[in-house]
């Protein structure tokens, strides 16, 4: 028993300073500071349409693929996936905003 009062102590000493409602109910705990003023309204997002990507280079189709070349079909289909990696640009990332209303 002496030996858990010092750590009950300690433990309610230091764990109660450093306990931060959080959660719907969080705000609900105090008033707000007088010094913050309501956030300001936010700016219109710009829109603007995406590029349109470039079409895919088709070297060979399924129908053109048989057992005797097969080998050849394989390095074309390579070499078609490698250009379209090459061809593709970077496009940028649009922020997606949603509403609620």
């Amino acid at each position: 028993m002496i030996r858990l009062v010092p750590l009950a102590l300690i433990l309610i000493a230091t764990g109660c300073v450093h306990i931060k409602p959080i959660g719907p109910l969080a705000q609900m705990q105090g008033l707000p500071p007088a010094g913050k003023a309501a956030p300001a309204d936010a700016p219109e997002p710009i829109v603007r349409e995406a590029p349109r990507p470039t079409p895919p280079a088709v070297y060979i189709t399924p129908g053109e693929v048989t057992a005797t070349n097969a080998d050849e079909a394989l390095k074309r289909l390579t070499q078609e996936l490698d250009t379209d990696r090459r061809t593709m640009e970077a496009f940028p990332r649009y922020a997606e905003v949603s509403i609620v209303k």
